[in-house]
Protein backbone atom coordinates (compact mmCIF):
# COMPACT_ATOMS: atom_id res chain seq x y z
CA UNK A 1 0.00 0.00 0.00
CA UNK A 2 3.22 2.45 -0.64
CA UNK A 3 1.10 4.22 -3.46
CA UNK A 4 -1.01 5.74 -0.64
CA UNK A 5 2.34 7.73 1.58
CA UNK A 6 3.58 10.80 -0.59
CA UNK A 7 7.65 11.10 0.24
CA UNK A 8 9.83 14.27 -0.18
CA UNK A 9 11.51 12.34 -3.46
CA UNK A 10 7.86 12.53 -5.09
CA UNK A 11 7.40 15.75 -4.78
CA UNK A 12 10.44 16.56 -6.90
CA UNK A 13 8.81 15.11 -9.65
CA UNK A 14 6.24 17.23 -9.31
CA UNK A 15 5.78 20.18 -12.32
CA UNK A 16 6.51 22.66 -9.07
CA UNK A 17 9.67 21.11 -8.63
CA UNK A 18 10.99 21.41 -12.09
CA UNK A 19 13.80 23.93 -10.97
CA UNK A 20 14.06 23.05 -7.52
CA UNK A 21 17.58 21.75 -5.94
CA UNK A 22 18.57 19.66 -3.24
CA UNK A 23 21.42 21.29 -1.16
CA UNK A 24 21.66 19.04 1.78
CA UNK A 25 19.93 15.74 3.45
CA UNK A 26 19.66 13.63 0.06
CA UNK A 27 19.64 10.33 2.60
CA UNK A 28 16.36 11.75 3.98
CA UNK A 29 14.22 11.97 0.45
CA UNK A 30 12.44 8.52 1.67
CA UNK A 31 10.82 10.82 4.44
CA UNK A 32 7.17 10.77 4.58
CA UNK A 33 4.80 14.09 3.78
CA UNK A 34 1.33 14.11 5.39
CA UNK A 35 0.87 18.47 4.76
CA UNK A 36 2.64 20.92 2.91
CA UNK A 37 3.12 24.68 4.80
CA UNK A 38 4.09 27.79 4.65
CA UNK A 39 5.98 29.12 8.21
CA UNK A 40 7.67 32.30 8.28
CA UNK A 41 7.50 32.85 11.97
CA UNK A 42 10.06 32.04 15.05
CA UNK A 43 9.37 29.32 17.49
CA UNK A 44 7.37 27.17 15.29
CA UNK A 45 8.09 23.71 17.05
CA UNK A 46 4.53 23.04 18.71
CA UNK A 47 2.68 24.65 15.55
CA UNK A 48 3.79 21.32 13.91
CA UNK A 49 2.19 17.95 14.46
CA UNK A 50 5.18 16.20 12.03
CA UNK A 51 5.60 15.22 8.81
CA UNK A 52 4.94 18.49 7.58
CA UNK A 53 6.97 20.23 3.97
CA UNK A 54 7.44 23.90 4.94
CA UNK A 55 7.69 26.47 2.32
CA UNK A 56 9.99 29.82 3.43
CA UNK A 57 11.17 32.20 1.60
CA UNK A 58 13.77 33.56 4.40
CA UNK A 59 12.48 36.86 5.32
CA UNK A 60 13.19 37.36 8.70
CA UNK A 61 16.45 35.10 8.67
CA UNK A 62 18.92 36.84 10.67
CA UNK A 63 16.76 39.23 12.58
CA UNK A 64 14.11 37.62 14.14
CA UNK A 65 14.58 34.29 13.42
CA UNK A 66 17.99 32.41 13.53
CA UNK A 67 18.29 30.24 10.66
CA UNK A 68 20.23 27.48 12.36
CA UNK A 69 17.66 27.00 15.09
CA UNK A 70 14.94 27.41 12.97
CA UNK A 71 16.00 24.09 11.05
CA UNK A 72 16.76 22.72 14.61
CA UNK A 73 13.20 23.00 15.38
CA UNK A 74 12.11 21.83 12.17
CA UNK A 75 13.71 19.03 13.07
CA UNK A 76 13.05 18.38 16.82
CA UNK A 77 9.52 18.70 15.73
CA UNK A 78 9.75 15.72 12.85
CA UNK A 79 9.15 17.93 9.55
CA UNK A 80 9.93 15.89 6.36
CA UNK A 81 11.84 19.11 4.75
CA UNK A 82 12.15 22.81 4.19
CA UNK A 83 11.77 24.30 0.92
CA UNK A 84 13.55 27.97 0.45
CA UNK A 85 13.13 30.25 -2.14
CA UNK A 86 16.53 32.36 -2.77
CA UNK A 87 15.22 35.09 -4.63
CA UNK A 88 14.25 38.40 -3.02
CA UNK A 89 14.88 38.06 0.83
CA UNK A 90 17.70 35.07 0.54
CA UNK A 91 20.39 34.57 -2.05
CA UNK A 92 21.91 31.51 -0.34
CA UNK A 93 21.75 28.87 2.55
CA UNK A 94 23.98 29.34 5.46
CA UNK A 95 26.36 26.98 5.89
CA UNK A 96 25.71 25.65 9.34
CA UNK A 97 22.40 25.23 8.04
CA UNK A 98 23.98 22.78 5.36
CA UNK A 99 25.84 20.94 7.95
CA UNK A 100 22.89 20.65 10.86
CA UNK A 101 21.10 19.40 7.75
CA UNK A 102 23.29 16.61 6.54
CA UNK A 103 23.85 15.80 9.67
CA UNK A 104 20.00 14.88 10.48
CA UNK A 105 19.18 13.47 6.74
CA UNK A 106 16.89 16.43 6.46
CA UNK A 107 16.48 18.05 3.35
CA UNK A 108 16.88 21.47 2.18
CA UNK A 109 15.35 22.29 -1.85
CA UNK A 110 15.88 25.38 -2.76
CA UNK A 111 14.19 27.39 -5.63
CA UNK A 112 16.33 29.99 -7.51
CA UNK A 113 13.43 31.55 -9.06
CA UNK A 114 10.28 33.00 -7.72
CA UNK A 115 7.61 30.19 -7.49
CA UNK A 116 3.68 30.52 -6.30
CA UNK A 117 3.66 29.08 -2.95
CA UNK A 118 0.26 28.82 -3.35
CA UNK A 119 0.23 26.02 -6.39
CA UNK A 120 2.65 24.16 -4.33
CA UNK A 121 0.42 23.46 -1.43
CA UNK A 122 -2.76 23.78 -3.46
CA UNK A 123 -1.32 20.49 -5.89
CA UNK A 124 0.67 18.37 -3.19
CA UNK A 125 -2.06 19.21 -0.55
CA UNK A 126 -4.87 17.54 -3.12
CA UNK A 127 -2.90 15.00 -4.06
CA UNK A 128 -2.43 14.05 -0.02
CA UNK A 129 -6.54 14.61 0.18
CA UNK A 130 -7.23 12.00 -2.70
CA UNK A 131 -4.52 9.93 -1.04
CA UNK A 132 -6.81 9.67 1.30
CA UNK A 133 -9.44 9.32 0.46
CA UNK A 134 -7.98 6.55 -1.79
CA UNK A 135 -6.92 4.87 1.09
CA UNK A 136 -10.31 4.89 3.05
CA UNK A 137 -12.20 3.05 0.07
CA UNK A 138 -9.47 0.44 -0.07
CA UNK A 139 -9.47 0.35 3.81
CA UNK A 140 -13.26 0.03 3.23
CA UNK A 141 -12.78 -2.77 0.63
CA UNK A 142 -10.49 -4.70 2.49
CA UNK A 143 -12.89 -5.15 5.84
CA UNK A 144 -15.34 -6.64 3.44
CA UNK A 145 -12.72 -9.16 2.53
CA UNK A 146 -12.28 -9.43 6.00
CA UNK A 147 -15.61 -9.89 7.30
CA UNK A 148 -15.88 -12.74 4.06
CA UNK A 149 -12.77 -13.99 5.68
CA UNK A 150 -14.19 -14.83 9.15
CA UNK A 151 -17.22 -16.61 7.40
CA UNK A 152 -14.90 -19.38 6.38
CA UNK A 153 -14.07 -22.54 7.80
CA UNK A 154 -10.55 -22.08 9.30
CA UNK A 155 -10.70 -18.21 9.22
CA UNK A 156 -7.66 -17.48 11.73
CA UNK A 157 -5.17 -18.39 9.08
CA UNK A 158 -6.92 -17.05 6.17
CA UNK A 159 -6.81 -13.87 8.11
CA UNK A 160 -2.72 -13.95 8.43
CA UNK A 161 -2.58 -15.17 4.78
CA UNK A 162 -5.17 -12.45 3.56
CA UNK A 163 -3.09 -9.41 5.80
CA UNK A 164 0.32 -10.98 4.12
CA UNK A 165 -1.46 -10.56 0.43
CA UNK A 166 -2.75 -7.18 1.17
CA UNK A 167 0.31 -5.58 2.60
CA UNK A 168 3.11 -7.87 0.75
CA UNK A 169 4.65 -7.67 4.07
CA UNK A 170 5.61 -11.09 5.85
CA UNK A 171 3.56 -12.08 8.87
CA UNK A 172 4.51 -13.67 11.62
CA UNK A 173 1.99 -15.41 14.51
CA UNK A 174 3.10 -15.68 18.16
CA UNK A 175 1.08 -17.19 20.84
CA UNK A 176 1.96 -15.87 24.28
CA UNK A 177 3.73 -19.46 25.47
CA UNK A 178 5.25 -20.08 21.90
CA UNK A 179 3.55 -23.71 21.61
CA UNK A 180 1.70 -21.99 18.44
CA UNK A 181 4.14 -19.92 15.84
CA UNK A 182 2.31 -19.41 11.81
CA UNK A 183 4.49 -17.56 9.29
CA UNK A 184 2.42 -16.19 6.12
CA UNK A 185 4.23 -17.05 3.52
CA UNK A 186 5.45 -20.14 5.23
CA UNK A 187 9.15 -20.14 5.52
CA UNK A 188 12.57 -22.32 5.71
CA UNK A 189 13.43 -23.21 9.34
CA UNK A 190 16.47 -20.98 8.67
CA UNK A 191 14.24 -18.02 8.05
CA UNK A 192 12.05 -19.02 11.04
CA UNK A 193 14.72 -18.71 13.32
CA UNK A 194 16.08 -15.16 12.06
CA UNK A 195 12.70 -13.71 12.13
CA UNK A 196 12.89 -15.42 15.88
CA UNK A 197 16.08 -13.91 16.57
CA UNK A 198 14.87 -10.30 15.20
CA UNK A 199 12.28 -10.48 17.36
CA UNK A 200 13.82 -11.55 20.58
CA UNK A 201 16.58 -8.57 19.85
CA UNK A 202 14.49 -5.95 19.98
CA UNK A 203 11.68 -6.61 22.48
CA UNK A 204 13.04 -4.70 24.98
CA UNK A 205 13.02 -1.54 22.52
CA UNK A 206 9.52 -1.20 21.55
CA UNK A 207 7.71 1.50 21.12
CA UNK A 208 3.88 1.80 21.92
CA UNK A 209 1.54 4.15 20.19
CA UNK A 210 -1.71 5.13 22.08
CA UNK A 211 -3.40 1.98 20.33
CA UNK A 212 -1.48 -0.46 22.22
CA UNK A 213 0.28 -1.13 18.55
CA UNK A 214 4.43 -1.67 19.03
CA UNK A 215 6.94 -0.89 16.69
CA UNK A 216 10.85 -1.10 16.91
CA UNK A 217 13.03 2.58 16.34
CA UNK A 218 14.68 1.42 13.16
CA UNK A 219 11.19 -0.19 12.04
CA UNK A 220 12.26 -4.04 11.72
CA UNK A 221 8.78 -4.70 12.69
CA UNK A 222 5.33 -3.60 14.04
CA UNK A 223 3.08 -5.82 15.93
CA UNK A 224 -0.17 -6.38 18.34
CA UNK A 225 -1.51 -8.20 20.73
CA UNK A 226 -4.14 -10.58 20.21
CA UNK A 227 -6.35 -9.81 23.04
CA UNK A 228 -9.84 -12.12 23.99
CA UNK A 229 -11.63 -11.86 27.47
CA UNK A 230 -9.28 -9.61 29.05
CA UNK A 231 -6.14 -11.96 28.33
CA UNK A 232 -3.41 -11.65 26.01
CA UNK A 233 -3.34 -15.13 23.66
CA UNK A 234 -0.52 -14.21 21.05
CA UNK A 235 1.31 -10.85 19.43
CA UNK A 236 0.49 -10.68 15.51
CA UNK A 237 3.52 -9.16 14.28
CA UNK A 238 4.73 -7.46 10.59
CA UNK A 239 8.17 -7.63 9.13
CA UNK A 240 8.21 -3.78 6.68
CA UNK A 241 10.91 -5.36 3.79
CA UNK A 242 13.12 -2.23 3.66
CA UNK A 243 10.29 0.49 4.06
CA UNK A 244 8.92 2.23 6.74
CA UNK A 245 5.58 1.01 8.34
CA UNK A 246 3.03 3.23 7.50
CA UNK A 247 -0.50 4.71 9.53
CA UNK A 248 -2.69 2.76 6.52
CA UNK A 249 -0.23 -0.61 7.61
CA UNK A 250 -1.08 0.09 11.30
CA UNK A 251 -4.30 0.28 10.77
CA UNK A 252 -4.77 -2.67 8.87
CA UNK A 253 -2.88 -4.57 11.40
CA UNK A 254 -5.24 -3.46 13.89
CA UNK A 255 -8.12 -4.56 11.86
CA UNK A 256 -6.70 -8.14 11.57
CA UNK A 257 -5.82 -8.51 15.40
CA UNK A 258 -9.02 -7.51 15.71
CA UNK A 259 -10.80 -10.04 13.47
CA UNK A 260 -8.43 -13.08 15.38
CA UNK A 261 -9.57 -12.25 18.47
CA UNK A 262 -13.07 -12.28 17.47
CA UNK A 263 -12.41 -15.45 15.70
CA UNK A 264 -10.95 -16.80 19.02
CA UNK A 265 -13.57 -15.53 20.73
CA UNK A 266 -16.62 -17.54 18.55
CA UNK A 267 -13.96 -20.90 18.86
CA UNK A 268 -14.23 -20.23 22.59
CA UNK A 269 -17.91 -20.19 22.79
CA UNK A 270 -18.44 -22.65 20.63
CA UNK A 271 -15.69 -24.76 23.29
CA UNK A 272 -18.18 -23.28 26.41
CA UNK A 273 -20.97 -24.56 24.88
CA UNK A 274 -19.90 -28.14 24.50
CA UNK A 275 -18.38 -27.85 27.88
CA UNK A 276 -21.76 -26.70 29.21
CA UNK A 277 -22.36 -30.46 28.40
CA UNK A 278 -19.90 -32.00 29.72
CA UNK A 279 -19.80 -29.82 32.89
CA UNK A 280 -23.04 -31.84 33.65
CA UNK A 281 -22.60 -35.18 33.06
CA UNK A 282 -18.86 -35.10 34.70
CA UNK A 283 -20.93 -33.84 37.99
CA UNK A 284 -23.22 -36.98 37.30
CA UNK A 285 -20.40 -38.96 37.13
CA UNK A 286 -18.56 -37.33 40.41
CA UNK A 287 -21.77 -38.01 42.41
CA UNK A 288 -22.00 -41.41 41.62
CA UNK A 289 -25.13 -41.02 39.09
CA UNK A 290 -24.34 -42.75 36.11
CA UNK A 291 -23.72 -46.51 35.02
CA UNK A 292 -21.27 -47.59 33.51
CA UNK A 293 -22.57 -48.33 30.35
CA UNK A 294 -23.36 -44.75 30.39
CA UNK A 295 -20.43 -43.40 31.46
CA UNK A 296 -18.17 -45.76 28.82
CA UNK A 297 -20.70 -44.74 26.13
CA UNK A 298 -20.42 -40.97 26.80
CA UNK A 299 -16.64 -41.05 27.38
CA UNK A 300 -16.18 -42.67 24.00
CA UNK A 301 -17.95 -40.41 22.25
CA UNK A 302 -16.19 -37.82 23.79
CA UNK A 303 -12.48 -38.69 23.30
CA UNK A 304 -12.67 -42.21 21.80
CA UNK A 305 -8.94 -42.85 21.44
CA UNK A 306 -8.71 -42.85 25.29
CA UNK A 307 -8.12 -46.01 27.46
CA UNK A 308 -6.61 -45.35 30.79
CA UNK A 309 -4.58 -47.06 33.20
CA UNK A 310 -6.52 -45.02 35.75
CA UNK A 311 -8.39 -42.40 37.07
CA UNK A 312 -8.27 -39.95 39.77
CA UNK A 313 -9.76 -36.74 41.22
CA UNK A 314 -7.82 -33.97 42.58
CA UNK A 315 -10.24 -30.94 44.35
CA UNK A 316 -8.57 -27.48 44.31
CA UNK A 317 -10.24 -24.97 46.88
CA UNK A 318 -9.29 -21.30 46.18
CA UNK A 319 -9.99 -18.69 48.42
CA UNK A 320 -11.83 -15.82 46.33
CA UNK A 321 -14.37 -16.98 43.59
CA UNK A 322 -13.18 -17.20 39.63
CA UNK A 323 -15.10 -15.51 37.48
CA UNK A 324 -16.40 -16.81 34.28
CA UNK A 325 -14.15 -15.82 31.94
CA UNK A 326 -11.11 -16.37 33.64
CA UNK A 327 -12.29 -19.86 34.72
CA UNK A 328 -12.86 -20.75 31.09
CA UNK A 329 -9.12 -19.09 30.38
CA UNK A 330 -7.11 -20.94 32.65
CA UNK A 331 -9.52 -24.13 32.32
CA UNK A 332 -7.54 -24.56 29.28
CA UNK A 333 -3.90 -23.95 30.29
CA UNK A 334 -4.35 -26.19 33.17
CA UNK A 335 -5.98 -28.66 30.45
CA UNK A 336 -2.46 -28.11 28.28
CA UNK A 337 -0.27 -28.45 32.23
CA UNK A 338 -2.08 -31.83 32.57
CA UNK A 339 -1.93 -33.40 29.43
CA UNK A 340 1.96 -32.48 29.17
CA UNK A 341 1.99 -34.95 32.35
CA UNK A 342 0.05 -37.56 30.29
CA UNK A 343 -2.93 -36.95 32.61
CA UNK A 344 -6.15 -36.23 30.80
CA UNK A 345 -8.52 -33.25 32.49
CA UNK A 346 -12.02 -33.44 32.94
CA UNK A 347 -12.94 -30.21 34.95
CA UNK A 348 -15.99 -29.14 36.89
CA UNK A 349 -16.24 -25.66 38.94
CA UNK A 350 -18.70 -25.44 42.10
CA UNK A 351 -18.51 -21.82 43.78
CA UNK A 352 -14.34 -21.60 44.94
CA UNK A 353 -13.82 -25.23 44.08
CA UNK A 354 -12.10 -26.55 40.72
CA UNK A 355 -12.54 -30.30 40.52
CA UNK A 356 -10.28 -32.56 38.13
CA UNK A 357 -11.13 -35.72 36.81
CA UNK A 358 -7.81 -36.96 36.02
CA UNK A 359 -7.38 -40.06 33.21
CA UNK A 360 -3.94 -41.49 33.80
CA UNK A 361 -2.73 -42.10 30.20
CA UNK A 362 0.66 -43.78 31.22
CA UNK A 363 2.24 -46.51 33.33
CA UNK A 364 5.10 -44.78 35.13
CA UNK A 365 4.58 -43.28 38.76
CA UNK A 366 1.25 -40.79 38.67
CA UNK A 367 2.14 -39.43 41.48
CA UNK A 368 5.30 -37.61 41.04
CA UNK A 369 3.30 -36.30 37.73
CA UNK A 370 0.68 -35.31 39.45
CA UNK A 371 2.71 -33.24 41.66
CA UNK A 372 5.13 -31.37 39.19
CA UNK A 373 1.56 -30.65 37.11
CA UNK A 374 0.24 -28.94 40.32
CA UNK A 375 3.24 -27.46 41.05
CA UNK A 376 3.45 -25.95 37.42
CA UNK A 377 -0.39 -24.55 38.21
CA UNK A 378 0.62 -22.96 41.72
CA UNK A 379 3.24 -21.03 38.86
CA UNK A 380 0.32 -19.33 37.04
CA UNK A 381 -0.41 -15.98 37.00
CA UNK A 382 -4.01 -16.84 38.38
CA UNK A 383 -1.88 -17.48 41.62
CA UNK A 384 1.63 -15.81 41.04
CA UNK A 385 -0.70 -12.24 41.12
CA UNK A 386 -2.72 -12.28 43.27
CA UNK A 387 -1.42 -13.46 47.05
CA UNK A 388 -5.07 -13.69 48.81
CA UNK A 389 -5.96 -16.26 46.06
CA UNK A 390 -4.20 -19.72 47.19
CA UNK A 391 -4.84 -22.85 45.83
CA UNK A 392 -5.52 -25.61 48.03
CA UNK A 393 -5.34 -29.22 46.82
CA UNK A 394 -6.57 -32.30 47.97
CA UNK A 395 -6.47 -35.84 45.64
CA UNK A 396 -8.36 -38.47 46.02
CA UNK A 397 -8.02 -42.56 45.97
CA UNK A 398 -6.67 -43.65 42.59
CA UNK A 399 -8.47 -46.45 40.96
CA UNK A 400 -8.68 -48.66 38.15
CA UNK A 401 -12.45 -48.54 37.57
CA UNK A 402 -13.59 -45.21 35.74
CA UNK A 403 -17.33 -45.72 37.47
CA UNK A 404 -16.16 -45.67 40.99
CA UNK A 405 -14.94 -41.93 40.88
CA UNK A 406 -17.18 -41.09 43.31
CA UNK A 407 -15.27 -42.26 46.19
CA UNK A 408 -12.67 -41.00 44.41
CA UNK A 409 -14.09 -37.32 44.78
CA UNK A 410 -14.93 -37.98 48.64
CA UNK A 411 -11.71 -38.97 49.26
CA UNK A 412 -10.34 -36.06 47.58
CA UNK A 413 -12.80 -33.61 49.69
CA UNK A 414 -11.73 -35.47 53.17
CA UNK A 415 -8.02 -34.98 52.01
CA UNK A 416 -8.87 -30.81 52.09
CA UNK A 417 -10.60 -30.85 55.20
CA UNK A 418 -7.95 -33.08 57.08
CA UNK A 419 -5.20 -30.98 55.67
CA UNK A 420 -6.88 -27.53 57.04
CA UNK A 421 -8.12 -29.31 60.23
CA UNK A 422 -4.43 -30.13 60.92
CA UNK A 423 -2.47 -27.65 59.48
CA UNK A 424 -0.58 -29.58 56.90
CA UNK A 425 -0.45 -28.41 52.98
CA UNK A 426 2.71 -30.47 51.80
CA UNK A 427 0.59 -34.05 51.78
CA UNK A 428 -2.32 -33.66 49.02
CA UNK A 429 -3.18 -37.33 48.55
CA UNK A 430 -5.45 -39.10 50.86
CA UNK A 431 -3.71 -41.83 50.40
CA UNK A 432 -1.02 -40.61 52.27
CA UNK A 433 -2.79 -39.22 54.78
CA UNK A 434 -2.88 -42.71 56.62
CA UNK A 435 -3.26 -42.19 60.50
CA UNK A 436 -5.38 -39.14 59.81
CA UNK A 437 -8.08 -40.90 57.78
CA UNK A 438 -8.87 -43.02 61.00
CA UNK A 439 -8.95 -39.67 62.96
CA UNK A 440 -11.30 -38.26 60.77
CA UNK A 441 -13.26 -41.81 60.32
CA UNK A 442 -13.57 -41.44 64.04
CA UNK A 443 -14.73 -38.16 64.16
CA UNK A 444 -17.43 -38.54 61.59
CA UNK A 445 -18.97 -41.04 64.06
CA UNK A 446 -18.80 -39.01 66.56
CA UNK A 447 -16.51 -40.97 68.93
CA UNK A 448 -12.99 -38.79 68.22
CA UNK A 449 -13.35 -36.58 71.40
CA UNK A 450 -14.58 -39.13 73.92
CA UNK A 451 -11.87 -41.41 72.34
CA UNK A 452 -8.96 -38.47 72.99
CA UNK A 453 -9.94 -37.83 76.54
CA UNK A 454 -9.90 -41.14 77.87
CA UNK A 455 -6.66 -41.40 77.16
CA UNK A 456 -4.42 -38.17 77.23
CA UNK A 457 -7.39 -36.07 78.63
CA UNK A 458 -5.82 -36.10 82.18
CA UNK A 459 -2.31 -34.81 80.56
CA UNK A 460 -4.19 -31.77 78.61
CA UNK A 461 -6.26 -30.87 82.20
CA UNK A 462 -3.13 -30.88 83.63
CA UNK A 463 -1.54 -28.41 81.46
CA UNK A 464 -4.03 -26.49 81.66
CA UNK A 465 -4.25 -25.74 85.34
CA UNK A 466 -0.72 -25.21 85.88
CA UNK A 467 0.55 -24.22 82.29
CA UNK A 468 3.15 -27.09 81.71
CA UNK A 469 4.11 -29.10 79.07
CA UNK A 470 3.40 -32.64 80.71
CA UNK A 471 1.29 -33.53 76.70
CA UNK A 472 4.21 -31.58 74.62
CA UNK A 473 6.75 -33.93 76.65
CA UNK A 474 4.54 -36.93 75.59
CA UNK A 475 4.56 -36.24 72.30
CA UNK A 476 8.34 -35.86 72.06
CA UNK A 477 9.18 -38.84 74.12
CA UNK A 478 7.04 -40.98 72.10
CA UNK A 479 8.30 -39.74 68.90
CA UNK A 480 12.16 -40.52 70.45
CA UNK A 481 10.74 -44.06 70.97
CA UNK A 482 11.44 -43.99 74.59
CA UNK A 483 14.78 -42.25 74.50
CA UNK A 484 15.41 -39.78 77.22
CA UNK A 485 18.67 -38.61 76.11
CA UNK A 486 17.20 -37.62 72.48
CA UNK A 487 13.85 -36.34 74.75
CA UNK A 488 15.57 -33.88 76.76
CA UNK A 489 17.33 -32.24 73.68
CA UNK A 490 14.82 -32.02 71.62
CA UNK A 491 12.87 -30.36 74.30
CA UNK A 492 16.15 -28.35 75.51
CA UNK A 493 15.78 -29.21 79.40
CA UNK A 494 18.06 -31.27 80.97
CA UNK A 495 17.32 -35.02 82.38
CA UNK A 496 16.70 -34.50 85.69
CA UNK A 497 13.46 -32.08 84.59
CA UNK A 498 12.69 -34.79 81.92
CA UNK A 499 12.18 -37.59 84.82
CA UNK A 500 10.32 -34.79 86.72
CA UNK A 501 7.77 -34.49 83.76
CA UNK A 502 7.80 -38.40 83.22
CA UNK A 503 7.08 -39.15 86.66
CA UNK A 504 4.08 -37.26 86.60
CA UNK A 505 2.75 -38.50 83.16
CA UNK A 506 3.27 -42.32 84.69
CA UNK A 507 1.18 -40.99 88.07
CA UNK A 508 -1.60 -39.81 85.32
CA UNK A 509 -1.29 -42.09 82.53
CA UNK A 510 -0.44 -45.02 84.72
CA UNK A 511 3.37 -47.32 84.23
CA UNK A 512 2.04 -48.80 81.42
CA UNK A 513 1.95 -45.85 78.82
CA UNK A 514 4.77 -47.11 77.14
CA UNK A 515 4.02 -51.02 76.69
CA UNK A 516 3.47 -52.17 73.43
CA UNK A 517 -0.54 -52.29 73.94
CA UNK A 518 -0.96 -49.21 75.12
CA UNK A 519 1.38 -47.01 73.21
CA UNK A 520 -0.26 -46.76 70.20
CA UNK A 521 -3.34 -45.59 71.60
CA UNK A 522 -2.05 -42.93 73.20
CA UNK A 523 -0.33 -42.08 70.17
CA UNK A 524 -3.28 -42.02 67.97
CA UNK A 525 -4.59 -39.90 70.82
CA UNK A 526 -2.02 -37.36 70.27
CA UNK A 527 -3.02 -37.36 66.49
CA UNK A 528 -6.58 -36.94 67.50
CA UNK A 529 -5.50 -33.98 69.72
CA UNK A 530 -4.32 -32.55 66.90
CA UNK A 531 -6.73 -32.84 64.68
CA UNK A 532 -9.44 -31.51 67.02
CA UNK A 533 -7.15 -28.53 68.04
CA UNK A 534 -7.35 -26.08 64.94
CA UNK A 535 -5.54 -22.98 66.94
CA UNK A 536 -1.69 -22.74 65.33
CA UNK A 537 -0.81 -21.96 69.55
CA UNK A 538 -1.82 -25.69 70.08
CA UNK A 539 -0.96 -27.65 66.99
CA UNK A 540 2.34 -26.48 67.41
CA UNK A 541 3.02 -28.49 70.01
CA UNK A 542 2.56 -31.60 68.38
CA UNK A 543 4.42 -30.87 65.13
CA UNK A 544 7.20 -33.62 66.45
CA UNK A 545 4.71 -35.69 65.16
CA UNK A 546 4.62 -36.80 61.99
Amino acid sequence: MGAFVVTVRQVLENPCFSNATVVAGSEGLERVIRWVHVMEVPEIGALLNGNELILSTGVGWGEQIKPTSYLQELIEAGAAGLCVELVKYKNEIPQDMIVLAKEHHFPIIVFHEEVRFIDITQSINTHLMNNQYKLLSDLESFSRKLNQTLLLPNAFKRVLNLLNEHLNLQVLYLSKNGDEVLFAPVQNMKEQERYHRVVENYKQERIYNPNKQFQTPSSDYAGQSIQTLGHKFAELIIFPRDKMVSDYDLVVLDRCATAISQDLLRIFYVEEQNKYKERQWIQEWLNGELSQVQLEKTLRSIFPTVDPYGVVVCVCEIDERIDESTYSYYKSIFRNIFQNYGLYLYTVEDHQELNFVLLNLREDDWKLRMKKALQQIEKTDLFMQASNNTPHFGVGKYTTSIHQISDSYKTAKESLEIQKKVGISDEIFYENLHIFRLVSLLEKQGHLEEYMNEYIGSVIEHDKRHNSELLKTLAVFLESNGSKKDAAKELYIVRQTLYHRLDKIKELLGEDFMESFKRPAIEFALYAYRYLMSSEKETSLLRVIR
